[in-house]
């Protein structure tokens, strides 16, 4: 029976991965070779993690599946990086079917905020920036899409049904509206992108005014950006906006800020953005299918480990709660990590009173967990691959840490087991033999064990004699000489 019901939880442990797994699917993979194709075709350029003698520096980030808070965090920590390296322009990779709202607006957020230009690319051909791409598109500085590309329908939806609230969708309509007039962008084609779903192919984009660049690569894009320059002006709506614009133009505008794009194709260096290997363990949790699979297996675990206690089912149920409140977003992934070391710790406490390996092993997974859940961003002024030592150094620590306790809870066990069943008081009237002569102190040989002994009547007892214990003094056995038939 323990073991059907280990086997059990095993599966339903392995099922969240499982499903985050098949629902990924391979497309990060392709579209980061497709986009690094596009740039070293014509630059053959090498990744770097700081500034070079080069004329620009270009940092390209790839989406290429639905936006979440992964991505979010992804973002933050690609535009703390690109500040970092001094970083001229940033150009994202789109390719979405959309995502979660909070997450495209936070990300919308923080593009409107960055010092550095970021430009949003729909390629390579036959990507689209469905929903909230094209909300990310239209929040970016530079809205850009290669051939064979369609953004668009960007209706809010509720469930798998279109947006029936008018309220809620006339707010995403607002969003909408007000990024386009931060960027002098068509603001009625752009409301219309929301209220009558409509789609748009990259010249149709650009003629409505709703992109700035239509290019087939990054090499195209970065020739298109030579003799232009991104100002910020006062439009004619009154409203501090950003526009694109030719750079012999540009003083016409009496611009507020203005930044000169010559030479950013000239030979520029070219920083792919690495995601952190912790980013795929968090897109996993993140997805709905695994986060509601992780609430119902941690609830039934819990129910269950209350009812058959010693299996460890307990120990998953809390794990799976946590894991899945924090994809849910209800807990930070920062409160979680804590949350699974404290968790951890415990159980390894414990462990040291019940000596059943379940809780060492739970509290091994949590310290584990808790490493992954770390997702180092703003706070961290160190290259991207220190950053990856470190998560694989807390990794290699924890499981150090957890095996060292293990050993400790091991022996402790060894101990306590050894003490019960050599009850000192137990020895009296169990017979042995004298190691050393007593006189009349000395040592015993009594059950497999060597004793300090003294001679109960004070009398010298020469090695080798048998002896028989009488009482017990602390430590010390007292002894007298065994009869013959003893």
């Amino acid at each position: 029976m323990r073991k059907i019901i280990i086997f059990l939880f095993v599966i339903l442990l392995l099922l969240p991965l499982g499903f985050g797994l098949l629902t990924q699917g391979q497309d990060n993979q392709n579209f980061l070779g497709w986009s690094q194709y596009f740039t070293a075709h014509h630059y053959q350029a090498q990744k770097v993690d700081c500034k070079q003698a080069f004329s620009k520096t270009v940092m390209i980030i790839t989406i290429d599946e639905e936006v979440t808070r992964s991505t979010e965090l992804m973002i933050q920590d690609a535009m703390f990086k690109a500040v970092y390296a001094q970083v001229d322009l940033i150009v994202v990779f789109l390719n979405t079917p959309g995502g979660e709202l909070s997450a495209v607006q936070n990300i919308m957020n923080m593009f409107e905020a960055s010092g550095i230009p970021i430009c949003v690319f729909v390629a390579p051909f036959s990507s689209t920036a469905w929903s909230g791409g094209t909300y990310l598109l239209m929040s970016s500085h530079i809205a850009a899409m290669s051939q064979g590309t369609l953004i668009g329908s960007a209706q809010p939806a509720q469930g798998w049904q279109p947006g029936y609230d008018a309220r809620y969708a006339y707010s995403m309509i607002g969003l909408m509206y007000t990024h386009a007039l931060l960027h002098d962008r068509n603001v009625a084609i752009a409301q219309q992108l929301v209220a009558i779903n409509l789609y748009l192919l990259p010249q149709n984009a650009k003629d409505a005014g709703i992109i700035e660049i239509v290019a087939n690569d990054l090499y195209g894009l970065l020739q298109q950006l030579e003799d232009k320059s991104l100002i910020r002006y006062n439009s004619p709506t009154g409203t501090l906006a950003w526009k694109l614009v030719p750079t012999a133009d540009a003083p016409s505008y009496s611009p507020v800020s203005q930044v000169d794009f010559a030479g950013i194709s000239d030979s520029p260096a070219i920083y792919f953005y690495e995601k952190p290997l912790q980013y795929n363990a968090l897109r996993i949790i993140v997805n709905p299918y695994v986060t509601y699979i992780l609430l119902i297996v941690g609830l039934f675990a819990i129910v269950i480990g209350l009812k058959t206690p010693g299996f460890g089912a307990e120990i998953l149920g809390g794990i799976s709660l946590v894991l899945g409140l924090a994809g849910l977003g209800i807990l930070g992934f920062s409160f979680a990590s804590i949350l699974l070391f404290v968790f951890g710790f415990i159980l390894f406490i414990l462990e040291l009173k019940t000596h059943t390996f379940v809780l060492a092993a739970g509290g091994t997974a949590c310290f584990i967990l808790g490493a992954v859940l770390i997702f180092p961003t703003s706070n961290w002024l160190i290259t991207s691959n220190f950053i990856q030592t470190v998560i694989v150094t807390v990794v290699l620590v924890s499981l150090f840490i957890s095996a060292f306790f293990a050993y400790l809870v091991y022996k402790v066990g060894e101990t306590r087991k050894i003490s019960k069943e050599l009850d000192i008081e137990k020895l009296v009237g169990k017979t042995g033999k004298a190691t050393t002569d007593l006189t009349p102190k000395g040592q015993v040989l009594v059950a497999s064990e060597t004793w300090s002994a003294k001679s109960q009547d004070g009398k010298p007892i020469t090695t080798g004699t048998k002896i028989k214990v009488v009482k017990v003094q602390g430590l010390t056995l007292i002894v007298k000489k065994a009869e013959a038939e003893e």
